[in-house]
């Protein structure tokens, strides 16, 4: 099992790559994109919270094709609490075995590119995102807006629905939930990205 999921992870980096060296027409500025969820949680008194997490490591590409790849590194789950980060890299994500998510999709590039700064597009997409071993079909609304003439401002328009349940991540949800003492975790994650990309010469 440990060699499949080696050779998954293996190709699914490789076929990133190629893409990536297919002549990138767009890369992520990671100094002031951000990739947030949150999750609600319930004590065992029903009183419920809502927290906004983040990634802080990943990367995202286009190609001149329009092949979007996006990559996040599951060790870098920041919730402000640096023993609940460790578990959740450890318990929910067991990121030392499934390390990345993988999300891809297709942008209609010669629409994009014909832009002016100033420009907003919404764009609906179906991209598909492979974490913990699974893969799903995720749809997902976006708003594109060319903000000068090498950086565009992708983010999206609502959030995407992450089910943990479709990427066998419950079973860690439930630990998370019993080492906290809480009452319940919420299973449906809304996840909300703001990505500057920057045009590559």
């Amino acid at each position: 099992m440990r060699f499949q999921t080696a050779l998954r992870t293996l190709t699914a980096t490789l076929i990133l790559s190629t893409a990536a060296s297919a002549q990138a027409a767009w890369k992520l500025d990671g100094d002031v994109s951000q990739l947030s969820f949150q999750t609600t949680k319930m004590a065992k008194s029903g009183a419920s919270t809502v927290e906004t997490d983040a990634f802080t490591s990943w990367r995202a590409r286009v190609n001149d094709a329009g092949q979007l790849s996006v990559e996040i590194d599951l060790d870098s789950a920041s919730t402000g609490i640096d023993i609940r980060d460790q578990r959740v890299s450890e318990k929910l994500f067991e990121s030392g075995t499934y390390p990345l998510a993988v999300m891809t999709a297709s942008l209609d590039m010669p629409t994009l590119k014909v832009m002016e700064p100033g420009d907003t597009q919404k764009v609906d997409v179906e991209g598909q995102l492979t974490l913990h071993d699974n893969t799903q079909n995720l749809p997902m609304s976006l708003q594109v807006t060319r903000l000068r003439g090498d950086r565009w401002l992708v983010q999206t328009l609502t959030p995407v629905m992450v089910d943990a349940e479709q990427f066998a991540l419950v079973d860690g949800i439930r630990t998370l939930r019993d080492l906290a003492g809480l009452g319940n975790i919420a299973t449906q994650v809304p996840v909300n990205v703001k990505a500057v990309m920057v045009q590559e010469d």
